[in-house]
């Protein structure tokens, strides 16, 4: 199959779980992905910060679900650039990637950095509540991930909370529909682009929720959003009428 004709497939990262360890195994599944086996492709995959598009080819399929990709021999540069989209990061070079991971050593060197998981073990359910007020976004980020669900709500009260941590809370599937309203009605977050990716990957979002969220979306948006197989299919749904309207 030559260049002209090679399809493209669309991998939206709002909703993939296991991002990181199925790259490191070489290959990625593609929700929806309908292409036969053996097939060779372009991958587009759609992060938080961007996306990168990468070779690769078909080498599983598991219809209806989708199928699972062999990326075409990814340096390590392109792995980099494509965990960094997983993780919202603007694409580094290489010297920056080398510099973040001397930094990263120095953290886990510093004792402050390493005891924060150590000063919020054990926390009663009072004291997680009035931790999630906290004006440090290291302290919270600790905190949610050791005690999840008990601390969502007053986390999602705190003024404070910066944009990677609302996107964080919103890609949640178990985060109850009060909380997605919770973002849904919070004008500011709703202007950041990262958020409303991952609302629309949330499988939780209500329909009036999810119109709520299109509406926002500037059109070339709405069109790709009526596209990415990874999204719910009632955001499709949605989106196409949108479009059409």
């Amino acid at each position: 199959m030559n260049s002209v004709t090679r399809p493209t497939i669309v991998l939206e990262l709002a909703t993939y779980t296991s991002f990181e360890r199925d790259l490191a195994a070489g290959g990625l599944f593609v929700p929806g992905c309908a292409l036969e086996m053996g097939t060779d492709c372009d991958l587009r995959v759609v992060g938080a910060s961007g996306e990168l598009a990468v070779p690769a080819r078909v080498v599983f399929v598991d219809p209806p679900r989708g199928a699972g990709l062999e990326l075409d021999k990814p340096d390590a540069a392109t792995k980099e650039k494509l965990i960094q989209l997983a993780q919202g990061e603007p694409a580094a070079t290489a010297a920056a990637v080398d510099e973040r991971e001397e930094e990263d050593e120095d953290v886990e060197r510093e004792p402050i950095a390493r005891n924060i998981f150590e000063r919020l073990r054990g926390l009663t359910l009072a004291e997680q509540i009035k931790s999630a007020n906290s004006n440090d976004p290291a302290e919270r980020m600790a905190l949610e991930r050791m005690y999840g669900k008990n601390v969502w709500e007053a986390l999602l009260r705190n003024p404070r909370l910066t944009a990677p941590e609302v996107t964080r809370l919103a890609r949640l599937g178990t985060l109850p529909r009060v909380m997605l309203e919770t973002i849904v009605n919070n004008g500011a977050w709703m202007q950041v682009p990262e958020v409303r990716r991952a609302l629309l990957g949330n499988p939780r979002l209500g329909t009036d929720q999810i119109l709520r969220v299109l509406r926002l979306l500037p059109k070339h948006e709405l069109k790709v959003a009526a596209t990415i197989n990874t999204y719910p299919l009632a955001v499709r749904d949605q989106a196409k009428k949108l479009v059409k309207g």
